[in-house]
């Protein structure tokens, strides 16, 4: 795969696991379901793809198996780097899924798109928080590029 890095079968950016590829501008995370008494899912893998055909090489990489819940985007509107983020366990459910960004994407989320059954998000920073239904084109001054904390289900 070119412009992606894995290892030991989990891919992960070349800087470190929980930073944006220096360059990259499209990435795909997979998320397990929130197992029962624990807060976050688990980050089952991540990917992120530069160059050519970034776009498409981040949405086919994601497993036949998984079902994509979110998009994210640097800018509004949906623009600049994305990140497809996909559930190994299915769509959303009133459970549904939640972790911590990384590091890169608790600093640049500014808009997301909801899938997979998702009709509900709430997302937490150091600056407040915030409880969304469907797309979110811009998620407000007091979240923009402040974001520590998601959470994604079926209402």
């Amino acid at each position: 795969m070119v412009g992606a890095t894995t290892c030991l079968g989990v891919a992960v950016p070349t800087a470190t696991a929980t930073e944006q590829q220096p360059g990259a501008t499209h990435c795909v995370t997979v998320l397990n379901r929130v197992e029962r008494d624990v807060v976050e899912s688990a980050v089952r893998s991540r990917t992120c793809f530069s160059g050519p055909d970034a776009d498409g090489r981040a949405e086919r990489a994601a497993p036949a198996a998984a079902t994509q819940l979110m998009l994210w985007a640097e800018h509004s509107d949906y623009g600049g780097v994305y990140d497809r983020i996909y559930g190994y366990d299915g769509p959303c459910d009133a459970a549904g899924y939640s972790f911590t960004p990384s590091t890169w994407w608790s600093n640049n989320l500014t808009s997301f798109q909801v899938m997979g059954s998702c009709t509900h998000s709430y997302l937490s920073g150091p600056r407040g928080n915030g409880s969304f239904t469907g797309q979110v084109p811009y998620v407000g001054g007091t979240l923009n590029d402040a974001v520590t904390y998601v959470k994604v289900w079926r209402g």
